[in-house]
């Protein structure tokens, strides 16, 4: 009895034993690569909707500064100032007004220069000269970006135009790279580094010395995003599960082993499909206006091309309509943030009410929106813009306030825009009927 019993106890022990290794080594090892893929990859997705954030101030610093240079008023009058008809400080004395209100429309900006013959010919916002001591003002004109070292700010140029093309002057904008850094942080649950270099690091991607790098290069810049973190912060969830899984193991017999597999299998799935979730939820808010619902401006950028390219394949119209909430700061400053908000989703509300299903609307700054209308002419889109701004006067009246919009009309030239042409031509439609006083439609016929 004895030695049958000291058998059964060694077959016993040898299939305990074989059970350890086919759980390890069949079930535990594969598992647990598949939730640190999974989690890697969850990871990465955090990178990527931090990526197009600080792609999407990068990309708007550049708008802006070629925004604010665009202006040709100013640019005749250098003109005159190169011919010799005016003086340097009568350059300056018809700028500097000119130069404060353009820049005034930049919300988001520090500090605005420009330079004429290597001298300050205007200026605005904060004094951040000392920013511009180190850059080469006739350095070259596609160097339209730079981070500065101590990575607190986005200085982006813009090279002014004559008629022949020949450079008469330059804009420096300045934006705070520090409440982008804090933006990205605060979006993020994990704690995740960042910083910004001039050049692709040494390092790649990857887990180097108990931390996970990820490196992208940001998009029409010569900089490289370096996003790094605490393995163990990734890792916790796996090591967590690891040490279960082995007391498991080890304390049970053949099928609490197989519940334990079938438990496994069931956390990994679970875990798989909450990353899933996670990144979907994601990928919602990088394209979101969170407040109201509706596109913002990296998804209105995707939806634009996407319509053009459309149009272009099958030769059909396409229209876009520019629309701004005219002295939406003062109606703030006068009555707060939190009537602000409420103004904002009524105007959206009333904009759905009136727009196709196919039509797109999209958030394009604070008080800005884009509205895309597909096989739509510019005339159609014009009697849309007028609709809107009959309706949401006549919401006004109701209220018995003074709220307005402007609204800037567009028509997309196929074969021959560029997305900025178009976009630039709704803008410049939208300055002019504020120009004219606002609260009306303007198109743009070039």
């Amino acid at each position: 009895m004895n030695r049958l019993f000291n058998k059964l106890k060694n077959i016993f022990g040898i299939i305990i034993i074989l059970i350890i290794l086919v759980s390890y080594f069949g079930v535990y090892i594969p598992l647990k690569a598949e939730l640190e893929d999974s989690l890697h990859s969850g990871f990465k997705a955090v990178i990527s909707n931090s990526e197009i954030i600080l792609e999407n101030h990068i990309n708007r610093a550049i708008e802006d500064a070629e925004g604010l240079a665009s202006r040709t008023m100013i640019a005749a009058e250098i003109e005159r100032y190169n011919e010799g008809e005016i003086s340097f400080a009568e350059l300056q004395q018809y700028t500097q007004p000119k130069y404060e209100q353009g820049a005034a429309v930049y919300k988001h900006l520090l500090a605005a220069y420009r330079f004429v013959d290597n001298r300050l010919l205007a200026s605005y916002g904060r004094k951040y000269s000392w920013s511009l001591d180190e850059i080469n003002l006739q350095g070259n004109e596609n160097d339209n970006l730079i981070i500065t070292d101590d990575q607190n700010y986005i200085i982006a140029q813009a090279v002014l135009r004559n008629d022949t093309g020949n450079i008469i002057g330059r804009d420096y904008i300045i934006y705070d790279l520090t409440e982008i850094f804090l933006e990205l942080k605060e979006s993020n649950s994990e704690e995740i580094t960042y910083n910004i270099l001039s050049e692709k690091a040494e390092l790649e991607s990857g887990i180097n010395s108990g931390r996970v790098i990820e490196l992208r290069e940001l998009n029409n810049t010569g900089y490289f995003l370096k996003a790094e973190t605490s393995a163990s912060l990734i890792y916790d969830t796996i090591s967590r599960i690891s040490y279960k899984i082995m007391l498991i193991i080890f304390a049970t017999i053949i099928i609490i082993s197989f519940l334990v597999i079938k438990i496994l299998h069931d956390a990994s799935e679970n875990v798989v499909n909450n990353l899933k979730e996670e990144l979907k939820e994601k990928t919602i808010l990088s394209e979101t206006d969170k407040m109201l619902g509706i596109y913002n401006r990296a998804k209105f950028n995707k939806e634009l091309a996407r319509e053009m390219d459309r149009a272009q394949r099958y030769y059909s119209d396409l229209a876009l309509i520019m629309i701004d909430i005219d002295y939406f700061k003062e109606f703030n400053d006068n009555y707060g943030h939190q009537v602000g908000d409420r103004i904002l989703k009524k105007i959206v509300a009333i904009i759905k009410q009136k727009i196709r299903k196919h039509d797109i609307l999209a958030r394009y700054g604070g008080d800005e929106f884009m509205l895309i209308c597909p096989e739509t002419t510019l005339g159609e889109a014009e009697k849309l813009a007028q609709r809107l701004n009959i309706a949401i006067d006549d919401y006004n009246c109701g209220q018995n306030n003074d709220l307005s919009c402007s609204f800037g009309v567009a028509e997309f030239k196929i074969f021959k825009d560029e997305q900025e042409d178009l976009i630039s031509r709704a803008d410049q439609a939208l300055y002019k009927a504020k120009e004219n006083g606002r609260n009306r439609v303007c198109r743009n016929n070039d």
